[in-house]
This record gives structure tokens, sequence and C-alpha cells, in this order.
């Protein structure tokens, strides 16, 4: 079973080259969805897995950003017998072409990425006989939609969510929010799209220098994206839904669920404001302080391009 592919998952020859630890993949669905972008980490041990980790990226919703951060959990001897699958947000990947942004209106780019989910989590419970345990990360809008997964399931099927640098409400209201709502303006989202051509005769220098810190994978990954038209108006489009559904905290979910809800707040995070506040009032601190988790200074609400963050313990609290 080992680097071997589970038949749920074909390969994806396009999306680069996979290696020892992780394989790439696409997820096909029903209907009029096509295809999602998957990255499979098989147990270390020969196995069916007894622990599957699904990871539900932000915006955009790429999963090559996290093939650091998440090749670290696989290898971290958690668990000899831990699958990782991570899918990416369905049209935000370059690689794969869906047309997406010509099959759905804007204001379903939210629910489609909650329905991508669910799918292939079914196809998962569908394959193995045993049913392997689940745990659901979110990162960032990540962490709303894994929400929206976890009220989905039944309610013994998800073992426990972790929730990174959670946007779970009020999304336009944080810092970032208000100083970038103007570029998911309609208008503002269709200029940007038309002007991804432009990225294929950018120099990588210029990247670079724009983003110091990131390793040249990471800007690899950036300059692929910002060069796709489809995938540059689903994220927008993604964004601009965040900003309206996103509002209310949805404090019911939080308590229905808050023996699993793990969650990690970046020191700083202008994506979340005081909006963590928020969330935290809304728990009983003397019940739950062993699952919130604050980071330290410098870790930033994209941690996974950068400044990737000692995952394995944080994880051994449910694996």
């Amino acid at each position: 079973m080992a680097n071997l592919l589970p038949t749920f998952l074909i390969p994806h020859k396009h999306a680069g080259s996979s290696n020892q630890t992780f394989q790439n993949a696409q997820f096909i669905h029903s209907g009029a969805l096509g295809s999602s972008h998957v990255l499979w980490w098989s147990p270390l041990r020969d196995e069916e897995p007894e622990v599957l980790l699904f990871f539900i990226p932000g915006n955009p919703g790429l999963v090559d950003f996290y093939i650091p951060f998440l090749s670290e959990i696989h290898g971290s001897q958690v668990s000899s017998s831990l699958a990782v699958v991570a899918q990416a947000h369905l049209d935000h990947y370059p690689g794969i072409r869906n047309n997406g942004h010509a099959r759905y209106r804007p204001e379903e780019s939210l629910t489609i990425q909650i329905q991508n989910s669910l799918e292939l989590l079914e196809a998962i419970d569908a394959y193995y006989e045993r049913k392997p345990r689940i745990v659901v990360i979110g990162h960032s809008v990540g962490c709303w939609l894994s929400l929206q997964v976890l009220k989905s399931l039944p309610e013994d099927r998800v073992e426990a969510t972790f929730l990174l640098t959670p946007t779970i409400s009020s999304i336009g209201d944080t810092p970032n929010g208000k100083s970038l709502f103007p570029i998911f303006w309609p208008i503002s989202r269709s200029i940007l799209a038309s002007l991804s051509f432009m990225a294929r005769f950018l120099p990588a220098a210029v990247l670079s220098t724009i983003y110091p810190a990131w390793p040249e994978s990471q800007l690899h990954v950036l300059r692929k994206f910002i060069a796709s038209r489809t995938g540059i108006h689903a994220s927008l489009n993604m964004g601009a839904e965040e900003m309206k559904t996103i509002r209310a905290l949805d404090v019911a979910t939080l308590n229905k669920f808050r023996n699993k809800l793990y969650f990690y707040y970046a020191n700083t995070d202008r994506w979340v404001g005081k909006e963590r506040e928020v969330v935290l009032q809304a728990f009983d601190p003397c019940n739950v302080s062993a699952q919130i988790v604050h980071g330290p200074e410098g870790v930033p609400h994209a941690f996974c391009i950068s400044k990737p963050i000692n995952s394995s313990s944080f994880f051994t609290l449910c694996i």
C-alpha cells in the first residue's frame, strides 16, 4: 500500500513531481463539479490507515503551499498508520481546468467548496472496509469550511477538528478585510483576472524581491497561480462571498462540538483581529484552555509559507 494511491484518486502527472512521501492526484467529482487537485500521503506502515488527516486550505486554496507543513506532520511519527489527504479548492488550482467561473454563480463559491470536501470524504468512507478515524484541519477560511463539514457529517464521524489561524466570523471587519475589500468588487475581480497573462512574463527575481522570506518552491506555486485567469477569478469570487457570508459567529456550532475543536491563533493576525476575543469569549476557559494555543511572536497568519509551526506535539492531543 505504501506510495500507492487509493482507487478513488487518479495520478495527476502535470502537477509537478511526486516524491517518496506524497503523491499528486486528482479526485473526479460527480455531476458538474469536475476535478479537484489532491495531495496524498500514505501511512508509513503498509496497511490501511487507522487515522486520516483531512486538510482544507485557506484562500487561495492551493494545497502545494502546505507541503512542508503536512510532510512534517506525516513524518513526525505521531502515528505510523496516519494517512494525510489535502484537497485544493475547486478551480483554484491552475493545473486543472474546469472552467469553473462559468459553471456556477459567485454566490455559490463557498457552497461548492463544502460539497468538494464532502464528496471526497464520502469516497474515503466507501473505499475503506474499516473506516479510519477522521481528523480535520482547516487553515484561515478553511476553518469555517471545516465547521460546515463537521455539521454536515454524522456527529461521531470526525474525531477532532483543528482550526489554524481561524477566520470564522466577520472577515470583512478585520483589518485586512477592511483594507483589501476593494479587490473583491466585481469590476476589480474582472480586471485582476484579465491581467493574469502578464504574470507569465514576470521575472522570478521580481517575486523574490517582493517576498524575500519565501522559499523558492513557494514562489513557484504563487507564480503559477497569478498566471491563472480561472484561479484568480475563483479565488476573488470566493473572497467576496466570504465577506458577505461569514459574519456572525456560529456559537451554537462551537458549543455543540466544543470537545472536538482545537484552536491555534497567531500572536498578531490582521485576518482575525478582534474576532479572536469574540471566539474565546464563547467558551468557558476553565474547560477548554488546553484546546486553545496562542502562537509565539513572529508566526504569521500564512505560517505555511515561511514560518511553519511545530505541529507534531499539538496533534497528539487526539491522535
